[in-house]
């Protein structure tokens, strides 16, 4: 079998890589409202829902992304002080409790997604954006991505314990 760590590993990154554009994306259409605004007093009725949308999606799947290079919140002055074989126990226990919180995520995301998507829920400006429908699904998407890459990573760290194990004997 195939470890399918380097393939989830390398499209989280790709996919990670091409949303944090969104960022200077959010930037500049936010630059373009303040110059209309302020120099033509004409503000766009559209820029807040882009902005918050573009963002809500890079954050939402930028999740997995923290969870592929281990850089999600830890506290450090604690778990540095544990032996390798502790961390990983430590590590496996938070994957796992992350997995069953994300599956229940997942799957109430699912639920709103849905209806919305069935609905076409639209944004309460005169725009009327998809936004709802787009933030919604991109919680299911992320939710599903953060599952997967924490299998991963938790398959990983047993792989790596047994291994340990066999350096102490």
């Amino acid at each position: 079998m195939t470890n399918p760590q380097p393939k989830l590993s390398h499209w989280i990154e790709q996919l990670s890589k091409y949303l944090s554009v969104t960022f200077i994306i959010a930037v500049a259409v936010t630059v373009y409202d303040i110059i209309l605004d302020v120099l033509f007093k004409e503000p766009t009725v559209w820029v807040y829902d882009v902005v918050t949308t573009l963002i809500a999606v890079a954050f939402l799947i930028g999740g997995s992304y923290a969870l592929q290079r281990r850089e999600h919140i830890r506290i450090t002055a604690v778990y540095d002080l544990f032996s390798a074989r502790y961390k990983l126990w430590c590590d496996i226990l938070t994957s796992v409790l992350a997995i069953i919180y994300l599956l229940a995520f997942a799957w109430f995301a699912f639920k709103m997604a849905s209806l919305s998507v069935m609905n076409w829920e639209v944004g309460g400006s005169v725009w009327r954006q998809p936004t709802p429908v787009i933030v919604k699904v991109s919680m299911f998407i992320g939710a599903a991505l953060m599952i997967l890459q924490a299998v991963v990573n938790t398959l990983a760290d047993i792989k790596a314990l047994k291994q340990l194990g066999h350096y102490e004997h």
